[in-house]
């Protein structure tokens, strides 16, 4: 014989209630309390298969001590008891307006069908069930459906409020709604939440007044947030759909949220509206970063396309023209092609890697760093200047592609000997030299990809240089060394 069902039955002290349903049925061994408390001291100290709240438990707490309950046994099923209608609807079930046994048996029977479901335990054979005749059946069913106004409007009012309170009140899609006023009747946890803001402030409030006077302070494009969202109270006919942003501060959040919104037809607040809002921060940010992505590829194919056809076009004059003449000079300009296209190559490799956010990083002293860099630069016309002790976070192995760019390119503009100085300035640190410098009208453009005043450069390392300082949320400028020469600023160091 199969175990009884352990039912744990929270009455709420229903006036009039003798007996706890199914308490007089096989299969189920019912244990009662009084109030949603006295339910949960038991789960802490007698096992559960299934809680079973009655109505007026439900109308007589508030949603933390539900909440509660549910936490307590988040395995254990929770069912809402049919409420009992006392006095019953005239004419149902009854021979000279007195309830028929067969009906009382029938809410029982169903409330235990319930149970059974949830705890996924197979129905026991109940002859009783079986007296239960079709019309019998079918007559509850239509005298319900008669009876619907009246049982929403009272005995299923404390499930219909659970069912707003616990579930719609907690959900994560922020939920306004208004009547036809457009003031606000009902908001969730997940406006406060995303708008920084107490419902007992909002609550009755106009929201026309409410969005112009406080509500769209908090977003990154006031304006158009409230033209947009009081647009649909002028014209309460059509469905609203946009994105907005944000602005987090200590009461919110920064974050990107989707509002859509929609009349209301019908019902006690038809004329009014409802506006949702939804979290769609980590969306947008995987979509920008797919898009980075795009123009990223874009770049390396015009790259590949335009900077690499030059060389391998000049590789292959050069060549033609060595055959037909044997100048040694057509050799040596394919050469420089040659070295010209590994030095592309070289700088799209580091390139497709500047993009990426900065993870690896470290504590590291740029005198250190700068002087690992100038081990590797072959040659004796420059001096390297270290007068900075400056420590700082970064990505070691790119930070020494930064300074190693900033390097060549001091040495390769440079006519003669060069003296490179690495030094502290103002939020960061400077490369400066002694060369020609940059010429005033092209200080805002050499940072961007393809400036060069050399044939032979690839008109990429500048450009390197800011993306690796983007990528660790630093800021590139350009400016006159004291020398005379060109003075690279790298700002916003940590």
């Amino acid at each position: 014989m199969p175990a009884a069902i352990r039912v744990l039955y929270i009455s709420g002290s229903t006036p009039g209630s003798k007996s706890p349903p199914l308490a007089d049925r096989d299969g189920f061994d019912v244990r009662t309390t009084d109030s949603v408390a006295e339910g949960r001291a038991q789960l802490s100290t007698t096992p559960t298969d299934c809680i079973v709240v009655g109505p007026t438990a439900v109308s007589g707490s508030d949603g933390t001590e539900l909440r509660g309950l549910w936490n307590d046994a988040p395995e254990c099923p929770c069912l809402l008891a049919p409420p009992p209608r006392d006095p019953p609807v005239v004419g149902e079930g009854t021979a000279g307006g007195a309830p028929t046994s067969d009906v009382n048996h029938d809410h029982t029977t169903t409330l235990a069908n319930r149970i059974r479901t949830a705890v996924d335990t197979p129905p026991t054979t109940d002859t009783t069930d079986a007296t239960i005749s079709s019309h019998q059946t079918a007559r509850a069913c239509d005298q319900h459906r008669e009876t619907t106004d009246i049982d929403t409007a009272s005995d299923n009012e404390p499930a219909y409020r659970s069912l707003i309170e616990d579930g719609l009140a907690i959900s994560s899609v922020g939920t306004f709604v208004l009547d036809s006023d457009f003031s606000v009747v009902w908001l969730n946890d997940g406006i406060e939440d995303y708008f920084g803001i107490d419902r007992a402030d909002v609550l009755g409030r106009d929201k026309r007044r409410l969005i112009n006077d406080r509500l769209k302070h908090i977003f990154a494009e006031p304006e158009r947030f409230a033209e947009t969202v009081c647009a649909t109270y002028n014209d309460n006919t059509y469905v609203e759909q946009f994105t907005c942003h944000v602005v987090g501060d200590d009461s919110r959040t920064d974050r990107w949220l989707e509002h859509s919104s929609y009349p209301i037809p019908d019902g006690p607040y038809a004329g009014g509206r409802i506006e949702h809002y939804v979290d769609i921060t980590d969306h947008r940010e995987t979509q920008q970063q797919l898009e980075a992505q795009n123009e990223r590829l874009a770049e390396f194919a015009s790259i590949a396309s335009h900077d690499l056809r030059n060389p391998l076009h000049v590789i292959g004059s050069s060549l033609e023209l060595a055959a037909e003449t044997g100048e040694s000079e057509h050799f040596e300009r394919a050469e420089r092609a040659v070295d010209r296209m590994a030095q592309l190559i070289d700088d799209l490799l580091v390139l497709a890697t500047q993009g990426e956010g900065i993870d690896d990083v470290e504590v590291v002293t740029l005198e250190t760093v700068a002087r690992e860099c100038w081990t590797t630069l072959s040659t004796a016309t420059a001096t390297l200047h270290v007068e900075t002790a400056r420590t700082l976070t970064a990505d070691r192995s790119r930070l020494r592609q930064l300074l190693d760019n900033l390097f060549r390119n001091s040495v390769d503009h440079a006519d003669g000997e060069v003296t490179i100085t690495v030094g502290d300035c103002a939020g960061g640190f400077f490369v400066a030299d002694n060369g020609p410098g940059v010429p005033v009208d092209d200080r805002e453009t050499i940072f961007e990809r393809g400036y060069t005043t050399s044939r032979e450069g690839t008109g990429l390392g500048l450009y390197i240089v800011n993306e690796i300082a983007a990528a660790h949320g630093w800021d590139v400028a350009v400016a006159d060394s004291k020398t005379g020469g060109v003075r690279i600023e790298i700002t916003g160091v940590e």
